[in-house]
């Protein structure tokens, strides 16, 4: 796992107060720190040292003793790398520890706070955000009429619509209504806007589909191995994103891959294959149904809840409603796959 330096930056008279708080847990942490002043000012600096998957126990602790402070700010920075090296930290709990010691120590993931910096990061409507649409639309239409997979994967790896995805799903476990609606702006404005551009080429790029190029026909059904594979890779996606390792998201990218299907449904439906555009629009929302659903569940698992006790409850309840509605929403899909190969 990574390191993490979190900075403290305090008024001098907590000085004894945040000192005797980082000594206590230290042992059971396994992280260093230090303090420096701030010449000319009444602040101080402490710099923590530790892995990653200390850093929001740490972080929690801190947020907890600065709620009633006015003047202080936690910065958390990543490290390569520090010697000597920190000690080791068992990871298998003791049976005999308290049960929220236990849960401390199975955190082995990136804090909360910094997994919402990253999904913010694509979750909010941008500019950038907008041209990744635009520019994704056009490879995939290209890989699909051209049936290139190689074009086709590029259109994949750029993934646009799976920032939001991830957004929502991180919203709905941590109870957060602003993170949810700005993910779900974003998303349904990417939807739009990459559907409207490909709905536009396929009115006048396709004419004849009756020999259509096969990465293109590929995706006008929907079969079971599909939902497994979009609820497998949304899973894989959201373990390897909490553990802070996102070059591994490329092969999920690929895998789960929003954006052809979309595309598909939108050159079908310009090209007036109605029935065509909606085998790829059940494609496109069996992955959006199976990446949200993943995605909620797997954040339940990894331990990822709101701070303040008042809201675990209020955010579980919450995500637990979610769930339901995505699990109600598979079933249907299944449903109708079920007897569409019955008849």
């Amino acid at each position: 796992m990574p390191l993490r330096v979190i900075e403290i930056i305090a008024p001098h008279e907590d000085k004894d107060e945040v000192y005797k708080t980082l000594e206590e847990h230290r042992p059971n942490e396994g992280y260093v720190f230090w303090t420096s002043a701030h010449e000319g000012e009444n602040s101080l600096t402490f710099r923590v040292i530790m892995d990653v998957k200390e850093s929001e126990n740490v972080l929690d602790r801190l947020e907890n003793f600065f709620t009633w402070k006015d003047k202080y700010r936690i910065i958390v920075l990543p490290v390569e790398a520090t010697i000597p090296r920190l000690k080791s930290i068992e990871e298998i709990p003791d049976p005999k520890e308290a049960p929220e010691k236990q849960e401390k120590k199975l955190k082995n993931r990136l804090s909360r706070e910094e997994l919402y910096e990253d999904v913010l990061d694509t979750s909010v409507l941008s500019r950038s955000y907008i041209l990744l649409i635009i520019f994704s639309s056009i490879v995939a239409v290209i890989g699909l009429l051209k049936n290139n997979v190689a074009i086709i994967i590029g259109a994949m790896v750029l993934a646009p619509l799976l920032g939001p995805n991830v957004g929502l799903s991180l919203a709905t476990t941590l109870g957060d209504d602003d993170l949810a609606k700005a993910s779900s702006k974003t998303l349904v404005s990417g939807i739009m806007l990459a559907f409207a551009i490909t709905f536009i080429a396929g009115t006048f790029l396709v004419t004849d589909i009756s020999n259509g190029p096969s990465e293109l026909m590929a995706r006008a059904s929907t079969d079971f191995s599909d939902i497994i594979l979009a609820i497998v890779s949304g899973s894989a996606g959201i373990i390897s994103f909490t553990l802070g390792v996102p070059t591994s998201l490329v092969g999920v990218m690929v895998a789960l891959s929003l954006l052809p299907p979309l595309s598909a449904c939108g050159l079908f439906l310009g090209a007036g294959y109605i029935s065509h555009a909606l085998g790829a629009a059940t494609l496109f929302f069996a992955n959006i149904i199976c990446l949200n659903l993943s995605g909620v569940v797997s954040f339940l698992l990894l331990g990822v809840q709101p701070l303040p006790w008042w809201k675990r409850e209020k955010a579980r309840i919450t995500a637990l409603r979610i769930i339901g509605v995505w699990g109600v929403l598979l079933a249907i899909l299944s449903a109708l796959l079920f007897f569409d190969l019955l008849s």
